[in-house]
């Protein structure tokens, strides 16, 4: 049986100006970044919802994810994540989950950790966050 969306497709280069505009409308603070890989849905040419795997040293943070307001609470946010399974194998994932969004990860394969769990170069990035008055959990992701 066919998915109701179309499987997470990585952003090639041409598609950066695209990727940048969805970000700005909402998700500003998301910032994408050439260097990192960027993955979308999209249904005939429109993006639906991204997320960035930010490499650091031999670890990468799945970070900056969003899904369009208007296609919110439909699965496409763990649909994404599920069509990535094989980026997300391919070296340690860690997340820094909003609290709230806590639940989602874990019935996404995310488990929460430690702070101390957080290689160190990780580890630095949540205190920073977190001494901000951001509310985030360290989760990482339950390979298969």
């Amino acid at each position: 049986m066919k998915p109701p969306y179309p499987n997470a497709e990585q952003v090639p280069s041409l598609w950066f100006p695209l990727v940048k505009k969805f970000y700005q409308a909402h998700y500003p603070s998301g910032k994408p970044n050439k260097a990192d890989p960027i993955w979308v849905i999209k249904d005939k040419g429109v993006i639906l919802c991204a997320v960035r795997l930010k490499r650091i040293a031999d670890n990468q943070l799945l970070t900056s994810m969003i899904t369009d307001p208007n296609f919110r609470k439909l699965g496409l946010g763990s649909h994404l994540i599920s069509s990535i399974h094989p980026a997300l194998n391919e070296m340690p994932t860690y997340c820094f989950a909003l609290t709230h969004l806590v639940p989602f990860y874990i019935a996404n394969h995310f488990t929460t950790i430690s702070v101390k769990m957080l290689p160190e170069e990780l580890s630095s990035r949540f205190r920073t966050y977190t001494a901000q008055g951001r509310k985030l959990t360290p989760m990482c992701y339950i390979r298969s």
